[in-house]
This record gives C-alpha cells, sequence and structure tokens, in this order.
C-alpha cells in the first residue's frame, strides 16, 4: 500500500522515507506479541528458540527487533500459520508492506 496515512494525517511513503511509521515501535510491539503467544503451553518450537537466542543476543550479534523479523519473515510467517495466529500474521504481514 503506497501513500498510507499515519495516525496524524500526513502522508507516509517508505519508499521516500521512513519518517511517520514508526517502524522500530511496531517492530517491538510484533515482538512482544510474539514472546507472549510462543510463550503458551505446548508451543515447543526449535525455529522460535533459535529465534528468541537472536533476539536475546545469546546466539550470533545483537541486532534490533526489525532487522530479526525482516531476516525471517518467511519462517515466522510459517510458524505463525502452524500456530493458527492469524492477527499476528497480519501484524507481521503490515510490518513488511510498511517498514521492511
Amino acid at each position: 500500500m503506497l501513500n498510507p496515512e499515519s495516525n496524524d494525517g500526513a502522508t507516509t511513503d517508505r519508499y521516500r522515507s521512513f519518517v511517520g511509521l514508526d517502524c522500530d515501535a511496531k517492530a517491538r510491539e510484533l515482538v512482544e506479541a510474539l514472546r507472549e503467544a510462543m510463550g503458551r503451553d505446548d508451543r515447543a518450537d526449535p525455529f522460535w528458540d533459535y529465534f528468541q537466542a537472536k533476539l536475546n543476543g545469546t546466539k550470533g550479534p545483537t541486532y534490533d527487533e526489525l532487522y530479526h523479523l525482516h531476516c525471517h519473515l518467511n519462517d515466522l510467517r510459517d510458524l505463525l500459520e502452524r500456530w493458527d495466529e492469524a492477527s499476528l500474521a497480519a501484524l507481521l504481514e503490515d510490518l513488511e508492506v510498511n517498514c521492511c
């Protein structure tokens, strides 16, 4: 979606500027929602363990949430589909379209 309206009514366009998109905050929000969803019972998953270690900086270099989400979009989509987390998948999609 090009030129979406931001909350203050200003037009934003990620191809010209990330100003007004608040991508870092959206990425942090998604990561917190992922941590909560993946912390539920019976949701052990080797990819999630790996991804969480990357987020925590215990496996590989430390980067921000947006970087890690961008690097693992397809794996995260697969994980969210398997666990029927449509609302989180929609947040991931929005983040990809507007920020990655």
